[in-house]
């Protein structure tokens, strides 16, 4: 099995690197350094079109090596380069032969970390970040502007985004197990919004505030019975914790509750989405755009995955 990062051929971006890294190191996982040249159409020895793919060849191989600069030498590091119709098609080829169970990219513009560590942090999606999350069926990592890791880092806390939806329970108690077998904290988080004057200016005030507290309130019953499962499990984290982000905006619902360096967010696919496949909902997108840390996309189909391993837990 293996952790991949998605290397594009134009330059190496450090953030997913780095993320890579943390994930290999974490999960006790080799490292795959992939890179995606797009065969366009077939090129013939000699000619333009030849000398094109050799161009190609050769971008991929030099951020390939600089890629390898930045693997420290405690994890085990290949890279593959790998011809295809899309980097998209390439990525997902190389995860089937790998046995990759993480595919980690960086987010859209983050042209070797150029915005640096004072840029604001979020994922911006591009079109080969976009078609990953449409077409995967393992979870996606992606690594928000500016993202490092502390030298010899291990995931310290994996927190799970919760809707309230016997989904998003699914992917709670799956990422549970995750956490234990890694040996990392867990948190179960829930995010809600409270604009001014949209929903006050129609119902009123006070009844806006009854709604909010309605709804933290029942957040808050299905966690508890949530955490009474994963204190059931066989081997559970060793620690648990509940959060809830209220803010005006996104940004402020996801920056309300503290986040670690070494952490990251799994947000699951919308039950409205293909059943193997990535469908992001209003919140997921919101989510994934303003998040803070690193943001790990669980398709359907991973999340079943997910709950298998909850079930051996509690010995179902």
């Amino acid at each position: 099995m293996s952790i991949v990062v998605g290397v594009a051929p134009s330059h190496c971006s450090r953030a997913a690197i780095e993320l890579g890294v943390l994930l290999a190191r974490t999960y006790a996982q080799d490292l795959v350094l992939a890179s995606v040249t797009s065969a366009g159409w077939p090129g013939g020895p000699g000619g333009v079109d030849g000398e094109y793919q050799r161009f190609l060849l050769a971008g991929a191989e030099a951020s390939l090596a600089e890629a390898r600069t930045r693997v420290p030498g405690d994890l085990a590091v290949r890279t593959v380069v790998r011809t295809a119709s899309s980097a998209r098609r390439g990525l997902l080829d190389v995860c089937a032969e790998t046995a990759a169970i993480r595919l980690v990219v960086g987010s859209a513009g983050d042209e070797d970390d150029a915005r640096g560590q004072e840029a604001a942090a979020g994922i911006e999606l591009g079109s080969v970040s976009l078609g990953l999350l449409q077409s995967a069926e393992l979870p996606v990592a992606i690594a928000p502007h500016g993202f490092t890791a502390a030298p010899g880092a291990r995931l310290e806390r994996l927190t799970a985004a919760f809707s309230g939806s016997d989904t998003s329970a699914e992917l709670v108690l799956g990422a549970a197990a995750v956490a234990a077998d890694s040996g990392a904290a867990f948190r179960v988080a829930a995010f809600h919004t409270r604009p001014r004057g949209l929903l006050g200016a129609a119902i009123g005030f006070r009844a806006e505030d009854a709604v909010v507290a309605e709804w933290e309130a029942v957040i808050r019953d299905r966690a508890e019975i949530l955490r009474a499962e994963i204190a059931a499990f066989s081997r559970p984290p060793e620690r648990v914790e509940l959060a809830l982000g209220a803010g005006a905006d996104w940004p402020a619902a996801l920056r309300a509750i503290p986040w670690g360096a070494a952490e990251v967010l799994l947000v699951g696919s919308s039950s409205l989405g293909a059943l193997a496949r990535i469908s992001l909902g209003s919140h997921a997108t919101k989510i994934l755009r303003h998040a803070p840390v690193p943001v790990v996309m669980v398709p359907r189909r991973a999340t079943e995955r997910y709950a298998d391993q909850a079930a051996e837990q509690l010995g179902e």
